[in-house]
């Protein structure tokens, strides 16, 4: 018997070593095929080290309590968002309890995803390694994913799916195969069961392509063979709302009035300059520059959709990162004429990486939970218009992504409180009410201070709002 076990024992160490070198040898493979420079994966690993550090520094944000919520009630469709990420979150709820470094490793990993394909792109474009370093470092010095890759939300995977399927496009548009369309069909659909908004961008690549020489590439069966791919992965999400009457198709059909972002398309523009970097601007110009030039013309989709998603996104009232995963072809592009550029103004662009490093490191503590609040506000004073719901927040000036990680377990307690204080009859038959689903989300995560019956009575009275 004793023999046996230690035979089984011998075969599955043999297993497991055969598995971790297939592994190895199938990472080693994908990095030699990819060709990619060492400081794009050494900007993504200093991003995701980064993330994950300061990641359990503040507490939960609003959004991730929103998911976490709907991770408990697992469904094909929610109201405002498809199914994929509150899936995902299944994964660490069952063996962490959803603990908060656990969903912000999930989060760094994917924003520094991001980063390697926008170095990809730019490889593929035909960029050296200072032009891959740069166009990597464009992404992760971008506020919108410095604060994604420390926030477990749907925007940060909506980011990485965009990224994905502008990389295969350029394959694509390089290669002129269209059987591509297939791959770009299967992320299509992934982004489409992430949240909604990858559809104004497949608008908008449609609408360019159609402006373009390369038009004809989409008049193939591959392309529909791509979109049935896409539809069969949104199949669910599709069925769930119709049989929920339409919830999501309502949602955005409201979003507008609801969820008005305000302003002018000068405030827009303004907008993007503070929510990517101000010191990216120059990149992101350049690669619109970049495909709109003889010399990125094949790949002048990029610019046309940029162009077409900012019209779209100020026409409908969006928010400013609505417009966000766009950036990285952009950055890529733009990194491909400053590479260009290198060679007549050698002293200047070599300048700019370090002035685009620093610029980001400079304003991490604004995006990312670095510094505590109170050395916060001695740093950069109070922003004085963060908008956020938490006192503790508020206090200290903190932004808004920042201001609204704290509190949450303070008022959940108190409401415990209120909510003990009432005669036994009354706590059977109490509704607690929120203002927003933060606060809701808040009670299903730390719930458990109300007791069996009092989480139980909230999610009843939840679920039936």
């Amino acid at each position: 018997m004793g023999l046996r076990l230690r035979g089984v024992s011998q075969s599955s160490k043999v297993v497991a070593m055969r598995a971790a070198s297939s592994l190895r040898a199938g990472i080693t493979t994908l990095y030699r095929r990819a060709d990619l420079a060492p400081a794009v994966l050494i900007i993504a690993g200093i991003s995701f080290l980064a993330h994950v550090l300061v990641g359990n520094n503040y507490g939960y944000f609003r959004d991730e309590l929103y998911v976490l919520a709907m991770s408990q009630h697992p469904a094909f469709g929610y109201v405002d968002v498809p199914p994929l990420v509150p899936w995902i979150t299944l994964l660490p709820r069952l063996l962490t309890g959803n603990a908060l470094w656990a969903i912000h490793v999930i989060s760094a990993l994917v924003c520094a995803g991001t980063i390697i394909l926008t170095g990809l792109m730019a490889r593929l474009l035909g960029g050296t390694g200072w032009v891959q370093g740069l166009a990597a470092l464009g992404s992760a010095t971008a506020l919108v994913l410095l604060a994604g890759g420390s926030t477990y939300t749907y925007d940060v995977f909506d980011t990485f799916w965009w990224a994905l399927a502008a990389t295969i496009l350029i394959v694509l548009l390089r290669d002129e195969r269209p059987r591509h369309w297939l791959a770009f069909g299967l992320v299509a659909g992934l982004g489409l069961l992430t949240k909604e908004t990858i559809l104004f961008w497949g608008f908008a690549t449609i609408v360019g392509l159609l402006l373009t020489r390369q038009r004809r590439l989409l008049f193939t069966r591959w392309t529909l063979f791509g979109g049935l791919i896409a539809f069969a992965l949104v199949l669910p999400f599709l069925i769930w709302n119709a049989t929920n009457g339409w919830a999501s198709v309502q949602y955005w059909a409201s979003y507008s009035q609801n969820h008005s972002a305000g302003g002018s398309p000068l405030d827009f523009l303004i907008n993007q300059i503070l929510v990517m970097n101000p010191f990216s601007v120059l990149l992101w110009v350049a690669g619109l520059w970049y495909f709109f030039s003889a010399r990125g013309a094949r790949y002048r989709v990029f610019g046309w959709a940029y162009l077409i998603l900012f019209v779209l996104f100020i026409a409908i009232q969006g928010k400013s990162y609505f417009l966000a995963p766009a950036y990285p072809p952009l950055f890529a592009g733009g990194a491909m004429l400053l590479g260009g550029w290198r060679v007549r103004w050698r002293r200047w662009v070599v300048v700019y990486p370090v002035v685009l490093a620093v610029s980001g490191v400079l304003l991490a503590p604004a995006a990312m939970p670095v510094l505590p609040p109170a050395v916060y506000a001695q740093m950069y004073g109070k922003s004085g218009s963060s908008g956020a719901q938490q006192e503790a927040g508020d206090s200290y000036g903190l932004p808004q992504a920042l201001a609204d990680r704290f509190g949450w377990e303070q008022q959940v307690a108190l409401i415990a409180q209120v909510y003990h204080s009432l005669p036994l009859d009354e706590q059977r038959v109490a509704c607690i009410f929120t203002e927003n689903y933060g606060e809701a989300g808040a009670l299903v995560q730390f719930g458990v201070q109300l007791g069996d019956a009092g989480r139980q009575d909230f999610l009843r009275c939840l679920c039936g709002l």
